[in-house]
């Protein structure tokens, strides 16, 4: 039931405009724009539904400390998944977020940085205040390989229990 909630609430504010907004942008940095409000939308609603769930819960040690994996699901299928990460003094008070849709991620969160995925392709690579970062077409790719490399050995870390 939350799953289908969910894909309906990612279809209605990420496909349609908002009142008096015309659907279409016209340049990129409306497109970027639009692009960034919706997935923000999409976050928040997606927060907010999970925030009476609990996680699935493991922690992985590794070079930087102990990281805390949180991971909500929902019928077999990842919809966030939450890790701790070290800071300037190696104090796991970071966090970074990865979101799926449908087993495709389309929104990671990092502490300094955030990124929209579009069909599976790295997109807009943005700040903490969601502004996006002029970044090279070979910056996005290799930032995308590092992305989806980091979260699929979160997920195969909690994966391996079940």
């Amino acid at each position: 039931m939350l799953r289908t909630l969910l894909t309906f609430a990612l279809m209605i504010k990420f496909f349609f405009p908002a009142p008096g907004q015309d659907a279409r942008p016209q340049t990129e940095a409306e497109l970027a724009s639009w692009a960034i409000e919706r997935v923000q939308r999409i976050v928040a609603a997606t927060d907010e539904l999970l925030s009476g769930q609990e996680p699935i819960v493991d922690t992985l040690a590794s070079e930087e400390g102990t990281r805390i994996l949180r991971l909500w699901m929902q019928d077999g299928k990842a919809i966030k998944l939450a890790v701790s990460e070290p800071d300037q003094a190696g104090e796991m008070s970071g966090q970074s977020s990865y979101y799926f849709s449908e087993d495709e991620m389309f929104f990671a969160s990092q502490p300094f940085a955030k990124f929209i995925f579009m069909h599976g392709k790295l997109e807009y690579w943005l700040d903490r205040q969601w502004e996006p970062t002029p970044a090279t077409p070979e910056l996005l790719d290799a930032r995308e390989a590092f992305l989806y490399d980091e979260v699929n050995r979160y997920l195969s870390w909690i994966y391996r229990t079940e």
